[in-house]
């Protein structure tokens, strides 16, 4: 019995380190995008490697958030506590914690992080796949020079196949996949080191908003 005991009490010091280990990782994953949303704003990094840097900080922060999901992590909850809001703005915003407007998120328009909860648990990493880019293929459009063609159409690309392999959305007749081709389709015909011009850019960002949404929306119905 005080073998058992002593056992369990092991394993929940080792569940509990664990955990804040994960949540130690979290806050410090936001941080360090955080840094580097300033570090761009102030000239410190180049565009291409603000946004490469910025799409593999959240592609960890969704992976570290589905570990701690797993184990009961309340993300409500951490972001309240830790003050990511306030502490974190340019990371908020990315993460879609916050508006542009620096207006809290409504709970039916959650951010990244929570999509990943709601879809199918084989398709969680497909999930975080789709998330990334759709977050990066945003913040592309709005970086100025470095919202070239070589630079979207890729993205595009990855999205596209994504959602031909993604069960329930491998639907070539889903109007989001049908308009992200035709913009896939007609930006890879132009110059590879072509600066899209300002109303293309908003009209991406408008559409990749609309997409983000719908595709929300489809996996809860998954």
């Amino acid at each position: 019995m005080k073998n058992a005991e002593k056992s369990r009490g092991k394993q929940l010091k080792n569940d509990l380190e664990e955990h804040l280990e994960l949540e130690a990782e979290l806050y410090s994953c936001i941080a360090t995008l955080d840094m580097l949303g300033k570090n761009y704003d102030n000239g410190l990094i180049d565009a291409s490697t603000y946004s490469r840097q910025m799409r593999a900080y959240i592609q960890k922060i969704i992976d570290v958030r589905k570990k701690l999901e797993e184990k009961g992590f309340d993300l409500s909850k951490f972001i309240e506590q830790e003050k990511i809001i306030e502490n974190y703005p340019n990371a908020a915003v990315k993460l879609r914690i916050v508006k542009s407007d620096e207006t809290v998120m409504r709970p039916e328009e959650e951010i990244p992080l929570e999509i990943v909860k709601f879809s199918p648990a084989k398709l969680a990493t497909e999930t975080a796949d789709l998330v990334t880019n759709f977050i990066t293929l945003i913040d592309c459009v709005q970086l100025g020079d470095y919202a070239r063609v070589d630079n979207i159409v890729p993205i595009m690309d990855d999205i596209i196949l994504l959602m031909e392999n993604y069960t329930g959305l491998n639907d070539k007749n889903y109007w989001v996949y049908k308009e992200i081709t035709a913009w896939r389709d007609k930006l890879k015909n132009e110059p590879p080191d072509l600066v899209i011009d300002s109303e293309d850019a908003k009209k991406i960002e408008y559409d990749a908003v609309r997409w983000f949404k719908d595709f929300r929306q489809r996996i809860r119905q998954l």
